[in-house]
């Protein structure tokens, strides 16, 4: 099970009733369900790679977001608004007792986000909308569905699903499912060769969404912003099968 980790950076807010406005909490939060030792939580990062590069990863500061000009050389930032810091209710699961390097402390509880991939509507993806006029759904404009077309997707929720993709695809190369992948990737990460192939380690950015709640940096390893980091994929894959069945 995957989860996005939310579009708030490190606050949260209380809904009482649901669905009817609510209150931002004064210290920082965790999502649910992405906060759950069972559920692999997905955070996000600004994109600051050059579309235009075919032969390796090369870093964009010129035509990217902001975030991205603002760090000349740099791939990837940790996005402002990637839900990550630690749980509330849940205690660290073992898996996060090893952290590669480095790694912003995990203590008492469980720290989220697991991993990131790509959040910023700035280097978004394309999705084709085609519910409205037919159906009520999706995105929404003003106080109206937007109509049918293609629109720039951003947030957690394009991350988590492009991560689901990549882990039904290891489910493949398997023959079958993975079951709970947090201890493998953990364990990938534990082992530096592994980590330093397999991940792209964010160190830029922070979550500090909200001015009035504290968020965290993303630092070397694991941290509450872009959790492990982001992966490549043709290497990751691989090795999550096998890290999976050594445990």
């Amino acid at each position: 099970m995957l989860a996005s980790s939310g579009d708030d950076g490190s606050s949260g807010s209380k809904k009482t009733p649901v669905k009817q406005g609510g209150t931002t909490l004064p210290t920082p939060e965790a999502g649910w369900p992405a906060s759950d030792p069972l559920v692999t939580g997905v955070g996000g990062t600004y994109l600051g790679t050059d579309p235009a590069a075919t032969t390796g990863r090369v870093a964009d500061s010129s035509d990217q977001p902001a975030k991205c000009r603002s760090n000349p050389g740099v791939a990837e930032v940790g996005w402002t608004f990637s839900g990550g810091g630690y749980s509330h209710i849940f205690d660290r699961p073992d898996y996060q007792s090893t952290l590669s390097a480095g790694s912003t402390a995990v203590a008492g509880k469980r720290g989220v986000p697991d991993v990131a991939l790509q959040a910023s509507a700035g280097t978004g993806a394309l999705v084709y909308l085609s519910l409205p006029p037919d159906g009520q759904g999706g995105l929404s404009c003003g106080d109206a569905p937007c109509s049918t077309g293609w629109y720039d997707i951003g947030g957690t929720s394009l991350a988590c699903p492009e991560w689901a993709g990549m882990v039904a695809i290891a489910d493949q190369l398997n023959g079958g499912g993975l079951g709970l992948i947090n201890p493998a990737l953990y364990r990938i990460g534990a082992d530096p060769v592994k980590y330093a192939a397999d991940f792209y380690d964010v160190t830029t950015g922070n979550n500090t969404a909200d001015p009035a709640v504290p968020g965290y940096p993303a630092t070397t390893g694991w941290d509450p912003v872009t959790g492990l980091g982001t992966p490549n994929a043709a290497k990751l894959l691989p090795d999550l099968v096998a890290a999976a069945h050594a445990g």
